[in-house]
């Protein structure tokens, strides 16, 4: 009697070997006696982001809370074999699309940057402010 095979069926984010990484909605897809994962990535829109950190965007350092344009992402199918995975991680459809989004490589407009603040008295000195330098020479 044959024992039935596992299966998986879900989003994940796999790690592989090679510092890779690949994320979509995974199945297990058997050829004779040999198995394979199947990686549905889905295609992202063009779309526009507030940056949650500072980022290094076409050449200028963007800060936090620019607005941002991320070009499109083809959706893909890939097959992976057991062997070059060294993870697969379970997870819901939101926290694989941000994977996605993380891991695509992509050009970006920056739309608008955000404004820095500035704290008063710590890279300019007070206007009203008098310096006391007799106490200096009593030190020394």
């Amino acid at each position: 009697m044959e024992s039935p095979q596992a299966k998986f069926e879900g989003w994940a984010v796999i790690e592989l070997f090679g510092h890779q990484r690949e994320a979509g909605y995974v199945t297990t897809e058997y050829f004779g006696s040999g198995a394979l994962f199947r990686v549905e990535v889905p295609a992202l829109p063009e779309r526009e982001i507030v940056t949650d950190r500072p980022q290094w965007l076409n050449d200028e350092l963007v800060p936090t809370n620019s607005r941002v344009a991320r070009e499109a992402v083809a959706g893909r199918t890939r097959f992976l074999g057991p062997g070059s995975i060294y993870a697969l991680n379970p997870c819901s459809e939101e926290a694989c699309r941000k994977a996605i989004d993380a891991m695509s490589p992509r050009a970006v407009k920056v739309i608008e940057l955000a404004q820095e603040r500035q704290l008063v008295g710590v890279t300019e000195e007070p206007e009203d402010y008098e310096y006391d330098d007799s106490n200096d020479d009593e030190q020394e």
